[in-house]
């Protein structure tokens, strides 16, 4: 961390070797910055090298992270869009994590350091002689633990049975045997923390004796340590599984996981997708536990260390006949004939492949999977021909227009995956019968042809992102009897409705209740229309994403994703029958716009009261007074968004029960005209879990709480929001700044007080045109550390006419994480800091108002006067923006008394100097 605070370190390199922690530590660095415990730099971006072995694969993870799209495939064009975007950012961080040969930064994207004072680069290696290649300022060694530090970490993951008397000495030796690498003593640990016997401890240091095996480098005591615990996993299950995580890369799907393992048939009597699913996620989840895995960056990925992968895919090449090759490795191997035959898994997943023969003769071969690193590489007509018992065939952005024809031989084939391959014609497909998984996303395909309904044995078929697939074939779905998994988002959407007396020329959602089996159904259906009056089918799902209306829907949304979502655009909900209702009882993300009838449906008995519910979202309802119903069961509730509800009244009709909003963590309501207030008092006691608050646009709001009965409120009985991390309060008119009335408190303006306590995790506020407010913060000093502004980064106050200043003297030094400030147009304040500075402020005659602070924006400010009133110095020595516009009668920034940070940005519209710090 000092080496990123340093000002004249701009490249910065830490090497050492496999399993050392490298990757941990700069994980960890980015973890901290990014969670503001010290905040650097406006934006983080960590990209695993390990993932991708060309320009094209990095710069699409830099665009990732950063937002950016970029339509151009030219590397050059792209490294040009890409160095403007990282230009425009004041101060970038970019993490590249264990890279094996020199790369060219500019052919990247990455600007200049020399040219870009704000931009820092962090990078890992194996190799110091690659860090210095590539220009590193400063590179830091990891060494291996400490013999005491080793025996720390090795009784903390083991946990008390490594201090146990009679196995402690034997517990000390096997964590020397880890040789002060932290890889080795995690997996150690965790493989012998359930492990009673004595022989079992012995039998443990015989294992770890140093291998003699020398895999890509690996250290001979990590290998056997990891070697020791993959032989202590409990199952062959866990084994395989295990074997097959190392060929994925870095952060997997479990998806994909999932259909491997099916296509493979590794679970003998699950007979569905589901239970192999649950299978396959309680293996992760163990595998996580024992430190072989890792967790993704998502509840859905999961990832592996680099070190564990090698050993386990040289475990598997050694014991189990896999050709798994690494980033590094160019393969050209096809000619050894008898080596190939004896084949049973090839992964070319991350692998410079120069050519393919035209037919490769690998008879014992079950699963080959490759990903295209060379747009130019193709696959020869005959090449699957010597493949008769392949059983999973995954192939990923290899140039497929036209499906080489031996592909129709595979017919043992269990498991296809085709992903960005540009396939069209997928008629020859209709050929491979026994076929479960076909998963063809992402493809260029524009026709679902009646072929596909030959594959009756077909469980899962995933035609996510075909965004050319406008046509499919009448009758086609219907055909796949064992059907349980249908994909259909961000694709083909032009559900015909069924008419008897017409042909139809496309597929009708009516095909569906012929699927028996159907668990799984992602699909946009944008005709309401098209929805069959016997929808009952639909009751049967148990994982679905459904937008039945014309609705522009997204379907990613990180607060809400849910595995049971359900959005409706209609007139009236009615129209859909008992299959919707259905659905809507299992329920858990729920989307309606526009509908006239959504308190039926909400309080519909059939519903049972919602009781999955956790996510709603309701919008452009204008028959609705009240939104909860004393039927509806709102204790499993996480995020509720209410917009444009034109005539509600209430959120809630009545008294709830007891657990009601319990889990409530956002709340976002706009531009509900006749709303008054949020919440009854009793109610708002329990929203302890709010993490973010946002009301904007509502005319009528006076309050956010209601005391209907003043006898309700004790004499200490506060308010406490304790998670609240964001709050935004913009455009209304008629809020008087106080968060609950009540007759001795008509008159109470100021937002934060004595009733309410400041949540201390509160990182962001927002106020914007909320005209009643006069003070944000009430005027006792007592109240500084309960009002815990320790944690806000940003605060932004926009058009609040009435306030006078944004925050008092006494509450300067609990600014300490305070990021940005902005104040616009406010036409009553005159200082931002209110007070006299003086007494135990004055240090040294220094005062370190905002040791944190970036950006400070004044903005239109007709009668500020100053910053604050005060005789003591200020200091800003991270400030890089400031900018003052439109403040007539103050007009510029008296540097003589505040010290501010190096490499400034000003933007002053003034007329002629004066004093921003007054001394009067």
């Amino acid at each position: 961390m000092a080496a990123l605070d340093d000002d004249n370190i701009n490249i910065i390199g830490v090497y050492g070797m496999g399993g050392v922690g490298k990757t941990t530590l700069v994980k960890e660095a980015a973890r901290q910055i990014i969670a503001k415990e010290k905040k650097l730099f406006d934006e983080v971006i960590l990209v695993a090298i390990t993932q991708a072995s060309n320009i094209s694969n990095i710069q699409n993870e830099i665009t990732e992270k950063l937002g950016l799209k970029i339509e151009e495939r030219s590397v050059d064009v792209r490294a040009a869009r890409l160095h403007d975007r990282l230009k425009k950012i004041n101060k970038v961080l970019i993490v590249l994590d264990d890279i094996w040969e020199e790369h060219d930064l500019d052919a990247l994207g990455i600007p200049s350091v020399d040219k870009n004072k704000g931009l820092k680069i962090l990078m890992t290696s194996r190799r110091l002689e690659v860090l210095n290649s590539m220009g590193s300022h400063k590179s830091l060694p990891i060494d291996i633990l400490k013999e005491d530090e080793a025996w720390n970490l090795f009784k903390i993951v083991a946990g008390p049975i490594a201090e146990r008397s009679d196995l402690q000495s034997k517990a000390n030796k096997v964590a020397q045997k880890c040789a002060g690498l932290p890889i080795a003593i995690a997996t150690v640990a965790k493989a012998l923390k359930h492990k009673e016997n004595l022989h079992e401890w012995e039998d443990a240091l015989e294992q770890l004796k140093p291998s003699e095996i020398n895999f890509r480098g690996v250290p001979s005591a990590v290998y056997s340590a990891i070697e020791m615990s993959y032989k202590y996993l409990k199952t062959e299950d866990l084994k395989s599984v295990f074997l097959l995580c190392s060929i994925m890369g870095h952060n997997a799907a479990i998806e994909d996981l999932l259909k491997y393992c099916t296509g493979l048939g590794l679970f003998h009597g699950l007979d569905t997708i589901q239970k192999v699913r649950n299978r396959v996620l309680t293996l992760v989840s163990e595998l996580e536990d024992s430190s072989l895995l890792l967790a993704g960056s998502t509840p859905e990925c999961f990832d592996m260390h680099d070190v564990v992968c090698d050993v386990a895919i040289s475990i598997a090449s050694r014991d189990r006949g896999w050709l798994a090759l690494g980033k590094e490795d160019v393969f050209e191997g096809w000619s050894d004939v008898e080596t190939m035959r004896n084949y049973n898994l090839i992964s070319l997943q991350h692998t410079k492949v120069s050519e393919l023969p035209d037919e490769l003769e690998c008879p014992n071969l079950t699963f080959f999977a490759m990903v295209n690193r060379d747009s130019c590489l193709k696959i020869p007509n005959n090449f699957f021909k010597g493949m008769k018992r392949l059983k999973v065939l995954s192939l990923e952005k290899v140039n497929l227009s036209s499906l080489p024809s031996s592909i129709e031989s595979l017919r043992s084939l269990c498991a296809l995956r085709l992903i960005d391959c540009g396939v069209e014609d997928i008629v020859m497909l209709g050929e491979l019968v026994n076929l479960e998984i076909l998963d063809l996303r992402n493809s260029g395909i524009r026709l679902l042809s009646k072929e596909i309904g030959q594959l009756r044995r077909l469980k899962l078929l995933d035609l996510s992102y075909c965004y050319s697939l406008k046509v499919a074939s009448p009758n086609v779905l219907s055909s796949l009897s064992r059907l349980e998994e249908l994909y259909f988002f961000h694709s083909f959407d032009r559900w015909e409705v069924e008419e008897t007396d017409n042909l139809r020329s496309n597929a009708s959602l009516v095909e569906l209740q012929y699927l028996s089996r159907l668990t799984t159904l992602k699909v946009r259906v944008p005709n309401e229309q098209a929805m069959p009056e016997d929808n009952i089918f639909l009751g049967k799902l148990e994982r679905y994403k459904i937008c039945i209306g014309d609705g522009k829907w997204y379907w990613t949304e990180t607060r809400t994703e849910a595995s049971r979502m359900l959005k409706l655009k209609m007139k009236r909900s009615s129209n859909l029958y008992g299959g919707i209702k259905l659905l809507l009882r299992k329920t858990e993300s729920l989307y309606v716009d526009e509908a006239e009838d959504v308190r039926e449906m909400l309080d519909d008995p059939v519903n049972q009261g919602l009781p999955h519910l956790k996510h709603l979202k309701l919008s452009n309802v204008s028959d609705m007074k009240f939104v909860i119903g004393s039927r509806m069961l709102v204790c499993c509730l996480e995020s509720l968004d209410l917009h444009s509800l034109m005539n509600l009244e209430s959120i809630c009709e009545a008294q709830l029960k007891a657990e009601s909003f319990g889990r409530l963590r956002f709340l976002e309501v706009s531009e509900c005209k006749m709303l008054k207030n949020l919440f009854s008092f009793s109610i708002a006691k329990r929203l302890r879990q709010l993490e973010e608050i946002e009301v904007s646009h509502c005319n009528n709001m006076r309050e956010f709480i209601i005391v209907e009965k003043e006898e309700e409120i004790g004499e200490n009985d506060n308010l406490e929001f304790p998670q609240l991390r964001s709050l935004s309060l913009r455009y209304l008119p008629t809020f008087n700044g106080a968060w609950y009335s009540q007759k001795t408190l008509q008159s109470v303006t100021w937002l934060f007080g004595k009733m309410v306590l400041f949540p201390v995790a509160l990182e962001e506020l927002y106020l914007d045109s909320v005209n009643g407010i006069e003070k944000i913060w009430h005027d006792d000093q007592l109240l500084t550390v309960s009002l815990g502004v320790q944690s806000l980064t940003r605060l932004e106050v926009w058009e609040c006419h009435k306030l006078k200043y944004a925050f008092t003297s006494s509450m300067v030094k609990s600014f300490v994480q305070l990021e940005t400030l902005i104040v616009f147009h406010c036409d009553e304040m005159e200082d931002i800091i209110e007070g006299i500075l003086g007494g135990e402020e004055r240090i040294n005659n220094s005062i370190r108002v905002f040791p944190k602070l970036n950006s400070l924006k004044l903005n239109n400010l007709s009668n500020l006067k100053r910053f604050c009133c005060g005789i003591n110095p200020i200091e800003f020595p991270f400030l890089r923006k400031l900018e003052i516009k439109k403040c007539r009668v103050l007009s510029a920034f008296h540097f003589e008394t505040a010290s501010i940070g190096n490499n400034i940005s000003f933007d002053l519209s003034v007329p002629r100097p004066q004093y921003l710090f007054s001394e009067k």
